[in-house]
């Protein structure tokens, strides 16, 4: 019986912390959102490309986004089933997603990270990430490093500005997704798994 309390009890605090979380990463209305906290700004962003992927067990919607000074990004927003959730921690499914090399953890405040990501042939991604659910995963990626540490400081974070400043320009990619996404990864790495029959309702 303590066996199962125990694991119980974790999910139940987990769930009732991120419940309380007051952070966000959205699009919506040709606009990016980004709230940490009480401070919250807005980037515009024009969709060229938008794409979705079902992995019976996640499901992916990919947006290529023009932003006002012309630069590209690409925002993508990953749900689970129901009856799954990510396995893994967020710097952790961000190196399998990436096929990353490593990842370095630029800032993180309320279930929202920055992150320099290390790619297997040395090249950097700046990525931003919400999670503060279990069944969900937003993140924006391929803006210059001088654009994402401005939206740090514009949101009022004390943050130390990204190392890297020669960073993946997407407007110069053969492909702007730059994210990896297989069945192999989703159900073998695995990224998703079922939800433990205690934190079903």
């Amino acid at each position: 019986m303590k066996k199962l309390i125990k694991p119980f009890l974790t999910v139940f605090v987990l769930f009732i912390l991120s419940g309380c979380a007051t952070s966000d990463l959205s699009y919506k209305n040709d606009n990016i959102h980004l709230r940490i906290n009480d401070a919250s700004l807005q980037v515009h962003g024009v969709t060229l490309q938008e794409k979705h992927d079902n992995f019976s067990t996640l499901f992916l919607t990919q947006r290529l986004l023009r932003l006002d000074d012309g630069s590209m990004a690409v925002f993508e927003d990953a749900r689970t089933d129901m009856q799954f959730q990510f396995d893994q921690t967020t710097p952790r499914s961000i190196k399998i997603i990436f096929d990353a090399k490593s990842v370095l953890r630029v800032h993180y405040n309320t279930f929202i990270y920055a992150f320099q990501v290390i790619l297997k042939d040395n090249r950097v991604l700046n990525v931003l990430v919400a999670q503060g659910y279990n069944q969900e995963l937003q993140m924006l990626y391929g803006m210059s490093t001088e654009k994402m540490n401005d939206m740090l400081k514009e949101l009022g974070q004390d943050a130390k500005p990204a190392f890297y400043k020669n960073v993946i320009d997407l407007s110069s990619e053969p492909s702007p997704y730059v994210s990896r996404w297989t069945v192999q990864k989703v159900h073998l790495a695995p990224l998703v798994v079922p939800v433990p029959r205690f934190g079903r309702l």
